[in-house]
């Protein structure tokens, strides 16, 4: 397998991870990285971009938990096949609510760029959490933490 090319800049204020997650992401979206298509591993990648597999680690958790990424017992980290089945008449009642959704959250005084992570945590807790135990806050408030450390 062709190991799809990251880039980090280790100069950044913006954590590794957070620089990996997202040209994952943008990858993703974009079909540069296909659905089933298996991800390089954490040690391999980490050598790859001469970082701590911590890094590479911190961010496949991340993608995880927030859908784009899914682990096998013995084939690895894939990129998870998206089921996404909106239909197109849909779009405007869930583009209102998101807006709706935003308003409120910037009314709390909160970041306006934070809303993707919010959004993000919120799917992953009840995709991964349904009984509500509070584990995707918890592995967020870690994540938060490491970063605002300098622990990438």
């Amino acid at each position: 397998m062709d190991m799809p090319c990251f880039t980090l800049d280790k100069h950044s204020e913006i954590p590794l991870w957070i620089q990996l997650r997202t040209q994952i992401v943008e990858m993703i979206r974009t079909g540069e990285l296909e659905p089933d298509q298996k991800m390089p591993t954490v040690r391999g990648l980490a050598q790859a971009l001469e970082v701590s597999p911590s890094v590479v680690n911190q961010c496949y958790r991340y993608l995880k938990a927030t859908g784009y990424l899914i682990s096998r017992q013995g084939s690895g980290v894939r990129v998870r096949r998206r089921t996404d089945n909106i239909a197109d008449e849909d779009f405007p009642k869930a583009a209102k609510l998101l807006n709706d959704f935003i308003d409120a959250y910037t009314a709390l005084g909160m970041p306006l760029d934070g809303v993707v992570d919010a959004v993000a945590y919120t799917v992953a807790a009840r995709t991964l959490d349904p009984e509500g135990s509070n584990a995707i806050m918890d592995l967020y408030l870690n994540e938060q933490s490491r970063s605002e450390s300098g622990q990438d």
